[in-house]
This record gives structure tokens, sequence and C-alpha cells, in this order.
């Protein structure tokens, strides 16, 4: 009896055991996934509400996981065998293009629908119903209860209308008899003029001080309160600094003397105007002063310019950063630091950035949803877009540059600040670099954003050898590409 006692305390302890790292192991997984689905999935997805692509919500109980896996992967490749559920999603959603995520391994997609799975079925806030009521009866009181507010806010609506037109009618009779006393008593009974002169100068004098509250009080809110985290920002920063002090200074003295001119000079019966045709000294002034220092301005901008945009170290590490509707990715080029050969023509075909598989070149190449950098590394990001004018704006690094399908760009920067060292100094742990984009884009682009961070020279070095390159030397597909490439170009050297 003892022995059956503790085989069935050991089973008891075992499928404890055993349900504990199930759901520990569901817990990290989902933990995972949404890390990865904020990473790759919120630039046209929401798990509740249809952004570019469907909502998510219960995706899971409505697809297998295989075929899941393999539209998340490559959705393209998938509607061209003819599955009829991926035609269908494609064409129900206007035949727009999925992504493909090939760089994700099938643990990470399955991680991602965990995620799903676990906020599909987290519960959502009930509405109360009183007890003995049913709920059809709950429906139908709340449905009413609607209809009547609904009717109501209209009515209340029009009866402003009607209320404010029948004010204004009121008014200019007002007005006008007003008029037609001044014109029988010989003088007006408004002074039009002083009205207007105050009324000018009070909303001079309020313009002003909102704009210099304005920029006291959400100055310090913008990236410019912030250190660069480049070697050029520091400078990029002065020269934004001085150009903002002198216009500024220049726009409070105009906009101040504009209108106080208004107000003190407003017409008068008692007074002629000064017929005052020119001067040639103060035209002569005020023409040369601002060339010279607009002149100064512009050629120290053009200096930085180039100094920014120039001549490259021929050390830097070449990225191409690739933007579509509605995300990024970075193209890391290999041992060689030459990226590969891409192809439009074979985008969301090969892989999802149209990249030539079959270039020597191409094939130790890495991409990922993130962009890593080393401190202190120089790098050249070459620019390239899918669709639309993107344009790739990097706060933070005092870096912007549009994205143009058909016409490459590109700009050189090195990072002065890891990722680590910009939360302690701006005392936020949460804190990251990101890429968005600065240019309306279409419907989701104030969601297009990617990911940086800046690593130590070690654990960028650490965090480039753990990725996988574009395609897998080790099979047998790669290994004859790779002989058959030398031996002709070996032909050909002979």
């Amino acid at each position: 009896m003892k022995i059956v006692t503790s085989v069935l305390k050991s089973l008891v302890l075992v499928t404890a055991l055993f349900s504990f790292s199930i759901t520990a192991a569901f817990a990290q997984s989902a933990e995972e996934g949404e890390k990865l689905y904020n990473a790759n999935c919120t630039s046209c997805h929401a798990i509740n509400e249809k952004v570019v692509g469907p909502a998510l919500k219960n995706v899971h109980t409505k697809r297998k996981e295989a075929w899941l896996l393999k539209w998340i992967k490559n959705s393209q490749a998938l509607i061209k065998s003819g599955d009829a559920d991926a035609v269908a999603i494609y064409k129900e959603n206007n035949e727009s293009v999925m992504t493909s995520f090939e760089n994700l391994s099938d643990n990470q997609i399955k991680s991602i629908i965990a995620f799903i799975k676990k906020e599909s079925e987290a519960p959502l806030q009930a509405s109360v119903v009183p007890t003995g009521t049913s709920s059809s009866n709950a429906t139908t009181t709340d449905s009413i209860t609607s209809e009547v507010s609904g009717t109501l806010k209209t009515s209340i609506n029009w009866l402003v209308i009607i209320i404010m037109l029948l004010l204004i009618m009121v008014i200019v009779l007002v007005l006008d008899i007003l008029a037609k006393v001044g014109e029988i008593q010989g003088k007006p009974v408004i002074n039009w003029n002083g009205i207007n002169a105050k009324l000018m100068l009070a909303f001079g004098s309020i313009g002003i001080l909102a704009s210099a509250w304005e920029i006291w009080e959400h100055g310090k809110l913008t990236v410019f309160n912030q250190t660069p985290a480049s070697t050029h920002g520091a400078e990029y920063d002065n020269m934004f600094m001085i150009t903002l002090i002198i216009t500024g200074i220049v726009f409070f003295i105009t906009q101040g003397l504009l209108f106080w001119y208004a107000y003190k000079y407003k017409h008068s019966s008692k007074r002629r105007a000064l017929f005052y045709p020119d001067n040639h000294k103060i035209e002569l002034i005020w023409t040369v002063i601002p060339a010279i220092v607009l002149t100064i301005l512009v050629v120290r901008g053009l200096k930085t310019w180039t100094e920014m945009t120039g001549e490259k170290d021929p050390k830097s590490r070449i990225v191409e950063v690739y933007g579509y509707q509605f995300a990024w990715n970075a193209r890391y080029a290999g041992d060689d630091n030459i990226l590969g050969k891409h192809d439009f023509r074979q985008i969301g075909v090969m892989n999802a950035l149209g990249v030539d598989t079959n270039d020597l070149k191409a094939q130790d190449d890495i991409v990922t949803n993130e962009l890593h950098l080393g401190v202190g590394e120089p790098v050249l990001l070459k620019f390239r877009a899918k669709d639309v004018i993107h344009s790739a704006y990097l706060p933070h690094f005092r870096v912007q540059m549009n994205v143009v399908p058909g016409l490459p760009t590109q700009f050189g920067f090195t990072p002065s600040l890891t990722t680590a060292e910009m939360r302690q100094k701006l005392n936020n742990p949460k804190f990251d670099y990101v890429i968005l984009c600065n240019k309306i884009c279409g419907g989701a682009h104030y969601r297009m954003k990617m990911k940086v961070v800046v690593h130590t020279k070690e654990e960028f070095k650490q965090w480039l050898a753990q990725q996988p390159r574009l395609v897998n030397k080790s099979t047998p597909n790669a290994q004859a590409t790779a002989q058959v490439e030398t031996s002709t170009k070996t032909k050909v050297a002979n």
C-alpha cells in the first residue's frame, strides 16, 4: 500500500511539474511573440480592428498552424500555388501584397501566433445588466436609448444652428441701424478705426506672447533638447540653433513693429499720411545686412551638409534600409561588405526584398527587422523603397533622407552613444532609438517605424555573428550555385 501511495504521489508531482512547465513555456512563447508582433506586425495589423490588413483576432482558430506558417513566410508563393484560402484573402483585401517574413523561423512565427491567441482570449469588459433582466431586453433598451439620444442630439444641433443664424441677423440689423443713426448725426456712433487698432494690438501681443510661451514650454520636449547620438550631431544642432536664434529675433522684432504700427498709425481725420516714396540709404541697409547674414548661414549650411554627405570612410559598414508600406527592413552586407544585387521584379518572388540569391555577393547578406549598429563604427545607410516615396528619419542621430522608388539614396554617419548610455542620460530605461517615416505615405504612415539599437563594438560583433545569412551555405543548392559561378569565373579568366 505504501508503494502504491508513493507512486501516486510521484505521478501527481510529475503531472504538476509538467503542467507548470507547459504553462511557463506558453507564457514565455507569448511574451517573445509580443516583441516579434510589435516589431513586425503592428504597421499593418491590430488584434481587434482592421488597419491595412484584417484584424487578427482568433486567426489561430480560422486557419491551421502549418498554413499560417506558409502564409506569413511568403504569402505570394502560397497565392501563386493556387491555394483557395490564400487567393480569397488576397482578393478580399484588394490584392494588397503582404510583406514576406522569410527571415522569421517557424518557432518565432509560432510565438507570434501564441501571442495573438492570448490576446484573442483575453476577456472583454462586459456591460452590467440588472438582475432579473434578460440580455435581449437590455440590448433592446440600449438600442432604444441610443436611438433617442441620437435624435435628441440632432435636434439640439439644429436648434443651436437656428439660434446662431438669428443672432447674426440681429447683429447685422443693429449695426445697420447704428450706421443710419451716425449718418443723421453727422458722426459715426462706433469708432471702427479705434476698435480695429486695439484689436490688432491685442491680437499681436497675444500671438507674440503665445509664441514665446510655446518655445519655452514645449521646446524642451523636442529632440533638440536631447544629446545628439552621432558625431556630426553637435555641429548640426549648433547650426540649427544659431539659425533659429537669428530668425527668432527678427521674427519678434518685425511682428512687434507690424502690430504696433497698425495701432499707432490708425486712420485719423486730423492728420494726413506722410508721402515718403524712397530712401536709398535705408533700402541699402535692409538689403545688404540680411544678404550678408543669409549668405553666412547658407555657406555654413552647405559646408556642414557636404561634410555630412560627402566622401565616406572606406571602412564604413554597408547597410541597406528598405522601406515599404508600412514598415522597414535592414539588410547588412556580409563579410565582404558588399551588398548583393536586387531586382524589383523579384520582390515577393525570390524573397521580400527582391534580393538575387543567385548572386554570390548576396548569399552572405543578413536581413533583419531591426537596425543594429556599433558605437564609434561608421555606417553607410543605402535607402531603397518598394512602393511610394518615404523619408527615413532617425531623429536622435540627426539623420533624414528621402527614400524614393527607383532612385537609391544614401547617408553615412557614426553613432556616438549606445542605447544603454542614452537611457542613462535620459533616465529612461525603456528608451529606444527609432527610424521613422517622415513622409505621409498612406493610411498607416503613423505606424511605420523600426527599432534601432546601438551596441558597444564587442556586443555588435556578437549580435552580427548570431544572425542567419540570406542563403544557408550548407545547403546543396547553395554549394552547387557557388561551384557553378566559381567555375564560370575561372573559365572567363582563362
